[in-house]
């Protein structure tokens, strides 16, 4: 199931460095990358898959004496090769680009084309499934519960909102998230006071980034672009989660039947219904080309990329001396 959230600072900065926070085609003049971006990218580093392959086996290896440590054999899974399920910059065009929306939209219902549609020839084999299928019932239970956790008891009658309350803690996500935070968590910087009291005034400052007088205006003349192409739309975020809302509708559409054996349930096909996804898709598309045209007549994203600009300005101006140091402590404690 998707849904949009509001992401940790961390994520919201990966997102303007990745997209750039520029118009996809008429760059803004004055484009500048703002001093959070910069610092973020920085110390994010760029993407290397030998290094991701090689994170991934130490995973693996972690799983392997974690496991060993509770009485079960588990043989490392090795990284899968090639690009299959990953976007790459040199066959796809820029996310917030004309060339994007008309392909993909905002890669919701498209995105399986768009992640999933590259065929490496290599097809993934459990290395622990004979094993795990020669144990009894109550042992791979024992075995699953050891490897990923048990994940807590929901009663959705007595507390609906239980699951969706949810907080994933690596402590009591069995050995691969034991594993998991001894590679990838191992950077204390995230946990760093600096750092929470930036999340969160960083989330208050994008919540209210729509008051900026600039932005407000551009999104008025946007909406009215809008309408003039038959969408009643007052945001941009609107006209994007209004795909995202029917996507979701089409998967919680599927359900297994009532009653249904464990067989059942892993064997069931969750997939919506392939002549809703393709309509979906199409309205998608539609959507996101007039959006992206709307915007870049309107001049939104100039708006938009001055307004984050200026509150990156003011977070680093508050807290930069503090990251820096923060990011200077954790380089030499390597």
């Amino acid at each position: 199931m998707r849904r949009t959230t509001v992401l940790p600072v961390a994520a919201v900065i990966t997102a303007l460095v990745l997209t750039g926070c520029t118009d996809g085609g008429s760059t803004p003049s004055d484009s500048e990358t703002g001093p959070l971006s910069a610092f973020f990218e920085k110390i994010g580093g760029s993407y290397d898959e030998e290094d991701s392959k090689a994170q991934q086996r130490q995973v693996e290896e972690i799983v392997a004496t974690c496991m060993s440590e509770q009485g079960f054999e588990y043989t490392p899974n090795e990284p899968m090769t090639g690009s299959a399920g990953v976007m790459s910059g040199d066959d796809a065009p820029d996310w917030e680009s004309q060339e994007f929306a008309e392909q993909y939209g905002y890669g919701a219902s498209t995105s399986d084309d768009l992640f999933g549609g590259r065929d490496t020839g290599e097809e993934w084999v459990d290395p622990n499934a004979d094993y795990v299928a020669g144990m009894s019932e109550s042992e791979q239970t024992e075995f699953y519960a050891a490897l990923y956790g048990t994940p807590p008891e929901v009663d959705p009658e007595a507390d609906p909102d239980a699951a969706t309350e949810y907080e994933y803690n690596w402590e009591e996500a069995g050995c691969q998230g034991k594993a998991q935070h001894e590679v990838y968590d191992q950077n204390a910087l995230w946990d760093d006071p600096a750092i929470k009291a930036l999340n969160e005034e960083m989330s208050a400052e994008y919540e209210n980034l729509a008051d900026d007088p600039k932005l407000r205006a551009a999104t008025e003349k946007w909406a009215s672009c809008m309408a003039d192409g038959g969408y009643d739309f007052t945001t941009p975020d609107e006209a994007q989660q209004s795909i995202y809302d029917e996507l979701n509708g089409l998967y919680e559409s599927v359900a297994p039947p009532e009653g249904a054996t464990e067989e059942e349930l892993a064997n069931f096909d969750y997939t919506p219904d392939a002549t809703k996804m393709a309509e979906l898709k199409k309205k998608e598309i539609a959507l996101a080309t007039v959006d992206w045209k709307c915007k870049d007549s309107a001049g939104y994203y100039d708006a938009y990329k001055k307004a984050n600009l200026e509150i990156e300005k003011r977070m680093w101006d508050k807290y930069g001396a503090q990251l820096q140091a923060v990011a200077d402590k954790q380089t030499a404690s390597k």
